[in-house]
């Protein structure tokens, strides 16, 4: 058995001098391991680790306390499919927001929206976005990214100063641990739905429905709240189990019913109409979890 040396959280050189990044999983009894090229950037900011690795199975990744987040091989899905669902239900998003997303690629995916005249990216760590723009985020150079904002603050405490303000909400959340425990909290969900508009929507990273019981907290917690909760999910090689879940909820407009001649996908690497509404249709035990007491 391979002699791990603990360094960096996560990573370890084996004998062989090669270099792995695990993903520790102790709630399910299991690793997953992602082999490293190089190592580009490491740091340690005031709230978290931060780095950046050449991955050899998914180009670069960022890592946030060991934990992966994003990669540059298969981020696309993920950025597209936390966005573009509720852009396109609600008929004309202007104010848009989005809690965490400091890669801003979901912020990027929102712009391809004409409506939209503004966009708050809350992220709590300057340096992850700082961090995301040297290595990860290639600009695009248009001139409508005049218009995301970023707000440097923990979404938790912004949230709950925010009343009837934004036609669209992406929370996009790590892991209940670190700086995102309080984003998984019961009053976390009332203060997204006071910071909606009377028509708004919002959309929630609800983690692996295979492996995490993020997912049935999520949906529960909201259709307290609101009277249109949908979850939908889409396939993401990097992550755990490949599957994942997000949970999205509306005080009026009903993805289902949406009209998807508004949906900008013709540049999409993912979506596309018959994705939109594919993503709803769910498998047997994930139905199942859901419709439990």
């Amino acid at each position: 058995m391979t002699n791990h040396k603990y360094s960096l959280t996560g990573y370890h050189k084996e004998e062989n001098e090669e270099l792995w990044l695990w993903d520790d999983l102790p709630e399910l009894d299991m690793e997953i391991g992602y082999k490293v090229g190089s190592l580009l950037h490491y740091e340690h900011s005031p709230f978290q680790e931060i780095s950046i690795v050449e991955t050899k199975a998914f180009g670069r990744m960022l890592v946030l306390d060991g934990t992966p987040q994003v990669t540059a091989k298969d981020g696309f899905i993920y950025n597209e499919m936390i966005t573009h669902i509720a852009m396109a239900a609600h008929p004309k998003p202007q104010k848009v927001a989005m809690i965490g997303g400091g890669d801003c690629g979901p912020a990027r995916e929102a712009l391809k929206y004409e409506s939209v005249q503004q966009i708050d990216v809350v992220e709590i760590d300057p340096r992850v976005i700082e961090v995301c723009r040297t290595w990860m985020t290639k600009e695009t150079g248009q001139e409508r990214e005049g218009l995301i904002r970023t707000v440097l603050k923990d979404g938790y405490k912004w949230i709950q100063e925010q009343k009837n303000m934004y036609d669209v909400l992406l929370v996009d959340r790590s892991d209940p641990y670190g700086p995102a425990v309080s984003l998984y909290k019961p009053q976390f969900y009332q203060y997204v739905y006071d910071s909606l508009t009377d028509d708004g929507i919002a959309v929630f990273q609800s983690g692996s429905p295979y492996y995490s019981g993020i997912l049935k907290k999520t949906s529960s917690s909201l259709r307290k709240l609101f009277p249109i909760v949908h979850t939908y999910i889409c396939s993401i090689p990097s992550f755990p189990g490949g599957i994942w879940s997000f949970t999205i909820a509306s005080k009026k407009w009903d993805p289902l019913e949406a009209d998807l001649n508004g949906l900008q996908w013709q540049d999409a690497k993912y979506i596309n109409p018959e994705i939109f509404q594919a993503s709803f249709v769910l498998p047997q035990y994930i139905k199942s979890a859901l419709e439990e007491k």
